[in-house]
């Protein structure tokens, strides 16, 4: 009876051993991470997250400046898998095969993906329920094998974009450029890093360039908005400087539009929060353009007080 008590002692202590053996190693593999690295260490380093939606996007973040461009990128050939897909789309960014991530949301359509996204964003603050439900989707997706991305990789992020506004993000659409704005030696695909501030107002003393159109069908919208922003820069609230103001020639937009041109992101999302607009920042680079930003008015925009 004795040595049989001590072989079950014996046992007992080889499972803990083997049990903290593998919890140890279970830690170092999760933790053993670029993306956690670069995330918990605050690095200046671009995360990359490719969405397989169609057409497929892909979320590049830089920790450091807390800032995300979203590109769409379409592709002429469809993949056999979905690693594949991910491989191909991250050929162009020179990104280490430990590094390809890639989710495969159940929704398929990337317009409808993305205006989930922005609600959820929106509105976590004042609904925990919708982090509660994107904590299952991504236990789901795991468990389906839709994405690759590891519990720690996952829980960071999900830390990163609580702290974010939909104006921290940069939507770029790599198919929409026309030849003339394309440079020979970016491929269509180019998947873009997180658009950097350039020109942040503490380091650059010229006001915002602004250019406003009339998308909403309204009459008097952008004259309306002129005034108002006019009247903000003489009593030294914004920096701001509106060329011009017209009639969008394009048809009637629902939502309103921000469009950048120049970097100057600080000051942009300081001109959103000035007139009560929500939304992500359209990101077009143009050498020629005449203004730092664009602002669209659409169906949804209402006059600031």
């Amino acid at each position: 009876m004795e040595s049989l008590g001590k072989m079950r002692r014996l046992i007992g202590i080889f499972l803990l051993a083997l049990l903290l053996i593998l919890t140890g190693w279970a830690i170092f593999i999760q933790f053993h991470s670029d993306i956690v690295s670069t995330l918990s260490k605050q690095e200046n380093k671009t995360v990359y997250i490719a969405v397989l939606t169609q057409p497929a996007v892909i979320f590049s973040y830089n920790p450091a400046s807390q800032k995300s461009t979203l590109t769409t990128v379409k592709r002429k050939k469809t993949p056999k898998d979905a690693k594949e897909n991910a491989e191909n789309l991250f050929a162009t960014a020179a990104i280490k095969p430990t590094q390809l991530r890639y989710y495969i949301p159940r929704t398929k359509k990337r317009d409808t993906y993305w205006d989930g996204f922005k609600d959820s964003l929106e509105t976590w603050r004042y609904n925990p329920l919708l982090a509660m439900r994107a904590a299952w989707g991504y236990v789901s997706a795991l468990h389906d094998k839709r994405t690759n991305i590891r519990p720690a990789e996952f829980l960071l992020l999900a830390v990163a974009m609580s702290r974010m506004e939909i104006t921290d993000f940069t939507v770029r659409n790599a198919d929409e450029k026309t030849r003339a704005q394309r440079k020979p030696s970016v491929p269509e695909d180019h998947i873009a890093e997180p658009v950097e501030d350039r020109a942040p107002l503490a380091r650059e003393d010229r006001a915002l360039r602004v250019e406003i159109l009339n998308g909403a069908g309204k009459k008097g919208a952008a004259l309306e908005l002129t005034q108002y922003l006019r009247e903000q820069s003489q009593k030294g609230l914004l920096r701001v400087d509106v060329l011009e103001y017209d009639n969008y020639p394009g048809p009637h937009q629902k939502k309103t539009r921000i469009v950048d041109y120049t970097g100057r992101l600080a000051q942009i999302k300081q001109l959103t929060r000035a007139i009560g607009v929500n939304c992500e920042i359209e990101s077009e680079k143009q050498d020629t353009a005449i203004c730092d930003v664009r602002i669209i008015i659409g169906e949804d925009f209402k006059q600031p007080l």
